[in-house]
């Protein structure tokens, strides 16, 4: 017991097997002519880990639309009206039925390396009927997949670990993403690679209070240095906690230059299980 005990005190780099994190994301993108709003809560589901990697599911749990004006919003209507619909000022968070958000997390999955998110299939949900666009009834099969993958060279993290061990640390990693072609057919396949430096630096501890509890936390920062300018670059500030091996909250700005918008995420931890 004692031993037992004392495994379940050390610091962790990736969640335990069955830890069911569940994340609000909020994301901002701002073009030259206008600014979109969107948002989903989704639940990671650790199904395998070894202490250093971990893999599960990723299962939709609600869609989050944007309606300026609240209620009011004539476009957000239909959606106000499904079961356990709210607003949280102009943001409408729209419930995914469990049998949808079963089927769906059978699309997605994720692996994390370390507290490194080294890929990921989140689905994109859509209406139950396909000839009808309707925002209030989500479906089992996905509109669409976004894929990330992130792989590095991480010799030299061993010199950042346990974390803050070092301040900074610098991987080369390439980068690949895949939009699949949506269901509708509307959007076309698309997909992209990169070449990048991955720096992480660490920046000190604290606590924060979310949803999901109060967690002491390491404060991280980590910049997606592109070796091409003209590609995309972003900066991620995050809170990771060592007692879950999970980050709590983060923020991104990513710039595109090429077609100059600016998206920010913002992702926090709204509840965990067990």
């Amino acid at each position: 017991m004692a031993i037992g005990a004392a495994r379940a005190d050390e610091p962790r780099t990736v969640p335990a097997m069955g830890t069911k994190l569940t994340y609000r994301v909020i994301s901002t993108t701002k073009t030259p002519d206008r600014t979109i709003g969107a948002g989903q809560i989704y639940t990671y589901i650790v199904t395998s880990t070894d202490g250093t990697t971990a893999e599960g599911l990723v299962r939709p749990a609600a869609m989050i639309l944007d309606c300026p004006g609240g209620a009011g919003n004539l476009g957000c209507e239909d959606a106000a009206k499904a079961a356990g619909a709210h607003f949280d000022g102009d943001l409408l968070t729209v419930p995914i039925a469990s049998d949808a958000g079963d089927s769906l997390a059978q699309h997605g999955s994720f692996k994390l390396t370390h507290f490194i998110l080294v890929s990921r299939k989140l689905p994109v949900p859509s209406s139950r009927d396909p000839k009808d666009h309707n925002l209030s009834d989500f479906g089992p099969d996905p509109s669409y997949i976004l894929t990330n993958s992130m792989q590095c060279d991480l010799t030299a993290l061993q010199g950042f670990l346990p974390l803050g061990r070092s301040p900074q640390v610098t991987l080369p990693c390439d980068t690949g993403f895949e939009r699949s072609a949506s269901r509708d057919g509307r959007l076309p396949l698309l997909t992209s690679q990169e070449t990048i430096s991955l720096e992480i630096s660490y920046t000190g501890s604290g606590w924060v209070t979310l949803p999901s509890g109060n967690w002491q936390v390491q404060k991280l920062t980590a910049k997606v240095i592109p070796k091409d300018p003209a590609d995309p670059s972003s900066e991620t500030d995050s809170l990771f906690s060592t007692q879950l091996g999970a980050t709590v909250r983060a923020h991104t700005t990513a710039t595109n230059p090429v077609a100059k918008s600016t998206i920010e995420n913002t992702v926090e931890l709204v509840s965990v299980a067990p």
